[in-house]
């Protein structure tokens, strides 16, 4: 899988989503093209596990695998690539030694400066919409604004994103959409992930 075609839609998850076998069956079957999986109190070995076992999970599907912080658990478990957070080591430090997709975590412009600088292959940024505990909202106008000043850096769009507002976020030239709640909590993942698709 190219890297921008993974970047379409991602749908973060946790162990205990990651768990609820038929429902993300249905929703990497309705259009989801990554899954990132980002446990950030798990011990490497619990993450190992969950990422390992979702791994078999992305491939039935054609769905790419990306692990939050652990690069090294990313490498042993076979995933398209890592994310890397602040409980992560610096992007400058993984990128010499980790072969995969290296995607960083970013709230605004210096953070994306710091990503491109760093050598990684696409940035996530947030929080487009409201989000609670994930402070002031960017919306559609700043987050183009900030995708616009760093076009050679894929940008993801993260935060509050749902199928009413996919088309707005994508009109601002993101490289794709991420998702939580709208999956996560979907009745109908197949219809949910492919309306976000679509969009």
């Amino acid at each position: 899988m190219e890297l921008h075609d993974a970047l379409r839609l991602v749908f973060i998850v946790d162990a205990a989503t990651a768990r609820r076998g038929d429902h993300l069956d249905a929703a990497l079957g309705g259009g989801v093209s990554a899954v990132w999986l980002r446990e950030p109190g798990a011990s490497g070995a619990e993450l190992y596990r969950t990422a390992r076992d979702l791994a078999v999970r992305c491939r039935t599907h054609g769905t790419a695998l990306i692990v939050g912080d652990r690069a090294d658990v990313a490498l042993a478990a076979g995933a398209h690539g890592v994310q890397i957070g602040h409980r992560s080591p610096p992007a400058r430090h993984v990128r010499p030694w980790f072969p995969g997709w290296l995607g960083v975590s970013c709230h605004g412009a210096n953070d994306l400066k710091r990503a491109a600088a760093a050598g990684a292959d696409y940035a996530i940024l947030s929080p487009v919409y409201g989000v609670p505990e994930k402070g002031t909202p960017l919306g559609t106008q700043k987050f183009a604004s900030l995708r616009r000043d760093c076009e050679d850096l894929p940008v993801v769009a993260l935060g509050g994103i749902d199928v009413a507002n996919a088309e707005a976020v994508r009109a601002t030239g993101a490289a794709g959409v991420a998702v939580i709640r709208s999956l996560r909590d979907a009745e109908n993942p197949v219809e949910t992930a492919r309306a976000l698709a679509a969009r």
